[in-house]
């Protein structure tokens, strides 16, 4: 478990499999990611519950805020120890009344220190959809640079959609988290 001011990021449990079901299945979700996902029903999920881990090459979070309302998951993934390298990825699914000022912005910054400080990554990069705004925000209010774009990678809705990258490394980060 970390916790970082009003958010606590935990481990999966059997009380997010509502959160998680309608994840899985919401097209506001599948369309802002640019996935592709079958809908998937509730045994289904629950098997993928049951036996998923975390592993060198993925860790999970459910994002907790201090006033007890889930609003999402964060992740590691395509964890290179190696090269020092990692993806992060977020989805969210929480009425705004719900919410709590900057809890996403601190749920980053929170893996971002993890990342960084404990599983001493070099880089950690990010991909949004170029229409997804609220994640390029997100991103760059956090220290990622837009690396570039790559044109034309998600076919989304008849069409093909644009792909940006971002991403943050070690020394960009930590001067900022050592001044708080």
């Amino acid at each position: 478990m970390i916790q970082k001011d009003c958010v606590i990021l935990r481990a999966m449990e059997e009380r997010d499999f509502d959160l998680l079901f309608r994840m899985i299945n919401s097209p506001e979700i599948e369309k802002a990611l640019g996935s592709f996902t079958l809908p998937v029903n509730e045994n289904r999920q629950r098997e993928w519950m049951k036996n998923y881990r975390d592993t060198r090459e993925q860790i999970r979070w459910m994002i907790e805020l201090v006033n007890g309302v889930t609003i999402g998951v964060i992740m590691l993934y395509d964890i290179d120890m190696k090269n020092g390298t990692a993806e992060v990825g977020y989805k969210l699914m929480a009425e705004r009344e719900n919410r709590m000022p900057g809890d996403i912005d601190t749920a980053l910054q929170a893996v971002l220190e993890y990342g960084f400080l404990e599983l001493r990554l070099h880089c950690i990069y990010a991909h949004s959809l170029s229409d997804n705004l609220p994640s390029e925000r997100l991103l760059l209010r956090n220290g990622f640079q837009k690396e570039g774009t790559e044109r034309q990678r998600i076919y989304q809705g008849g069409t093909y959609v644009d792909r940006n990258v971002y991403s943050i490394l070690s020394e960009e980060f930590l001067p900022a988290s050592s001044a708080n």
